[in-house]
């Protein structure tokens, strides 16, 4: 099996120091390489930025006069899939509902609600069952739309609006078309361009399994954090053996319900609050030297006035500037996933 080469470069910044500007203090600062994508991310050192409290989200959170995704409204305010991609017309699955999205982000879009009973569900309501559901419903809607013709399929949430969400009321997007993502192309080519007996994922999963970073496994989910990551407190869940989300099946969106479910508990005992995922699928032509892939990342608490995590480094060089080595967040989650 090929080795895996885990690039880090450490360097030492001299700067003054903040009691005394006068005198300077080495500060050291790591920075580490993708082995696949050769994406580079800043681990440094000194203050942290997690929040100390958590927020108050009741005026945020309360429900509107109206909202489209609440159960009183949702058959009324959204339209049905047409019978040549599913005959449900909306896609439930338990607490779940899949719905077509008004916004035109791809050729073929969907919305997901983990719940409509009720507006808000804060991270601890986030069960892994109601993520379970919503993902084997976004599962069911990508083999409907691929039943078409094979297309490039992502599923992706936000989450409060420091994430970039428009609207409180939880829910996640899904997006499939014939050209796919930046990141998810990458992903995909470079997979299968990985030098290897094995596949770059197997690889990996084999090599991290038990290590620093290693979170744990539930079924064909493998769960751990980056080498690299590109947001704070970044965990990932390679479905061993899936090629795309099409070959999602009902056990493995139970386990990865488990395990965006158990992260977002984590979350909330770091005060946090907003976050981000996305789940890659393999495209219109799968390898069997890809596997399906989550991330999901924390972002800024929605205070009045709040620091953005995405900074000139993020937006416009592609390099993460993270405050939390990545082996420091899967010692949290661990015993949790456990």
């Amino acid at each position: 099996m090929a080795s895996i080469a885990f690039v880090q470069h450490d360097i030492t910044a001299r700067v003054p120091e903040m009691t005394d500007p006068t005198s300077t203090v080495e500060v050291p600062l790591t920075i580490r390489v993708d082995p696949l994508t050769g994406h580079s991310s800043r681990i440094v050192s000194g203050t942290k930025l997690a929040p100390l409290a958590r927020p108050d989200l009741t005026e945020l959170t309360a429900p509107p006069a109206f909202c489209p995704f609440c159960a009183a409204t949702i058959d009324a305010a959204t339209g049905t899939f047409d019978p040549s991609i599913t005959a449900e017309g909306r896609i439930r699955r338990g607490s779940a509902v899949i719905v077509p999205n008004l916004m035109a982000y791809s050729e073929f879009s969907s919305v997901g609600l983990y719940d409509t009973a009720s507006h808000f569900l804060d991270l601890p309501e986030l069960t892994p069952g109601r993520v379970g559901d919503l993902l084997a419903a976004f599962a069911a809607y990508t083999r409907g739309v691929n039943g078409l013709r094979p297309l490039w399929s992502s599923v992706n949430a936000n989450y409060l609006p420091s994430s970039g969400s428009s609207l409180i009321h939880p829910h996640a997007q899904s997006a499939h078309d014939g050209i796919g993502t930046t990141v998810q192309r990458n992903l995909v080519g470079l997979s299968r361009a990985w030098q290897g007996t094995e596949s770059y994922w197997d690889a990996l999963i084999a090599q991290e399994e038990g290590g620093d970073r290693w979170i744990g496994r539930r079924g064909r989910v493998a769960v751990l954090t980056p080498w690299a990551p590109i947001g704070f407190h970044e965990v990932w869940a390679v479905v061993e053996g899936a090629r795309d989300i099409t070959e999602l099946t009902e056990e493995d969106c139970a386990d990865l319900g488990i395990a965006l479910s158990t992260v977002f508990q984590s979350y909330y005992s770091w005060n946090l609050t907003a976050f981000n995922w996305a789940l890659y699928g393999g495209g219109p032509t799968p390898s069997e030297r890809y596997s399906v892939l989550l991330r999901v990342v924390s972002r800024a608490n929605p205070d009045a006035v709040y620091r953005s995590d995405v900074t000139y480094f993020e937006r416009l060089h592609a390099e993460a500037v993270i405050d939390l080595a990545p082996e420091a967040v899967a010692a949290e989650i661990r015993p949790r996933f456990a």
